[in-house]
């Protein structure tokens, strides 16, 4: 169930969501977690990644969050590797000050039309103490190519249940009429503010801006001015949401246009996974499980040259752009990452698991991989395996949590279970839960 006012205000300590600095300690180490800005991800910071992990006897690992981690670190590495991710660049994973992003920042990994505006948001929450790790903002691009607004487009990263959402739409014309240009002509771009509400559910709140960066950042100056010891805009009870709606639109001067001129934007689908090449030069392929490990870090690497760049997403992919030859890259990828369009792997997640988390009940990656491969998971179902209740790196949107449990336990309803099930090693039962993001 999400978190409610008074549970907040009853915490005593900030959250402890790991950073590039602020390690995890783990059965099997430090785990140290990197924000990339958007998901942008170089050739040297993806090989410095990669090389870490491998040190660390573990897979570089994607997070719901877009992230990476990095796994099984000695103290001293993980120092190293922070000071050798310095770079003097607005989009980098630690600026030249070793700072990081304090919160996750998810922008359309397709679409190149916001990651100017994906670095500023970044360059003005960076070394912020004031900002909650589980703060989540998302930059949603749904103009289309070219501006012609002939193509409905619905989005992607407005469905991962992020607090802050801004969506880059075709906006209201000069006269004030939110009819569509005729076929071929551009469309004025305007940015909205969404915000999650406390069911989960991404609302619109029907501000409107020029800038989003602009309108992004206010709202999380207006959400930590008002947020108590509340992590995430959830928390909020409804007063604060109307004054920090009130504020943003104090900030910024943003418009309020009527609702009978402006229709409300809703959240685009919680997996908008779109395996395999296309030919707007861009290639999206899925390490299994969100593992890449090193021949597969290094074959992404020597795809990276002039003009490509790689995104990560939330959900768990990797999205390369400015390919010259999609379906060649996706080639000299086979068998190291999924990029068929119905891969059984699609769509499934799952935490650590045992060994290398003390909490966990079951080795879930191992019984996941042996229920994907006698067919009793993949296909159309979102999954994600977990080993305890806590339940971490559960994925935004509706998804099936597949929960471990103590064999000593009684297995009983809980008012949520609706399926158990007995995998090779442990003892599972099915979970539906909504709009909740953990890792």
């Amino acid at each position: 169930m999400p978190r409610t006012r008074d549970r907040a205000a009853t915490r005593a300590r900030p959250d402890a969501c790991p950073g590039a600095w602020r390690r995890h300690e783990a059965a099997d180490g430090a785990l140290a977690r990197f924000r990339p800005v958007g998901g942008a991800t170089t050739a040297a910071e993806l090989r410095l990644l990669a090389g870490a992990a491998t040190l660390g006897g573990s897979p570089l690992e994607l997070t719901s969050r877009g992230s990476w981690q990095v796994r099984g670190l000695a103290g001293s590495t993980a120092d190293d590797l922070a000071d050798a991710l310095r770079a003097d660049r607005p989009d980098a994973l630690l600026d030249a000050l070793g700072r990081d992003i304090p919160c996750g920042l998810l922008t359309s990994p397709r679409s190149t039309r916001l990651d100017a505006a994906s670095a500023q948001v970044a360059d003005g929450l960076r070394g912020r103490t004031d900002v909650p790790g589980r703060l989540l903002v998302a930059l949603e691009d749904r103009v289309p190519a070219g501006g012609d607004v002939t193509t409905v487009m619905t989005g992607d990263v407005s469905g991962q249940g992020a607090d802050i959402t801004v969506v880059l739409t075709p906006g209201v014309g000069a006269s004030g009429s939110s009819a569509a240009p005729e076929p071929g002509r551009r469309a004025p771009v305007t940015a909205a503010l969404l915000l999650d509400g406390p069911d989960g559910a991404v609302v619109d709140t029907g501000l409107r801006h020029t800038d989003p960066a602009a309108l992004a950042v206010a709202a999380v100056d207006a959400f930590t001015a008002r947020r108590d010891t509340a992590w995430r805009v959830r928390e909020l009870d409804d007063a604060t949401r109307a004054a920090l709606v009130a504020d943003v639109r104090d900030r910024t001067a943003a418009d309020e246009p009527a609702t009978d001129r402006t229709a409300a934007l809703t959240p685009a689908p919680a997996d908008p996974t779109a395996l395999g090449s296309r030919d707007d030069g861009t290639l999206e392929v899925l390490p299994r499980l969100g593992e890449v490990d090193a021949t597969a870090a290094a074959a992404l690497v020597g795809l990276l040259t002039d003009g490509v760049t790689l995104r990560a997403t939330p959900w768990r992919t990797l999205v390369l752009r400015g390919l010259t030859d999609p379906h060649a890259a996706a080639r000299a990828l086979d068998g190291l990452v999924e990029t068929d369009p119905v891969s059984r792997w699609r769509g499934l997640s799952a935490c650590v698991g045992a060994p290398r988390c003390a909490k966990s009940l079951a080795d879930v990656r191992g019984d996941l991989a042996a229920a994907v491969a006698s067919g009793h998971a993949g296909g159309t179902v979102r999954q994600h395996w977990v080993g305890c209740g806590r339940a971490c790196g559960t994925p935004g949107g509706r998804v099936a949590v597949i929960e471990a449990l103590d064999p000593g336990e009684p297995r009983g309803d809980d008012g949520h279970a609706c399926a158990v099930r007995d995998q090779q090693r442990g003892t599972y039962r099915t979970v539906v839960r909504s709009g909740r993001v953990t890792g």
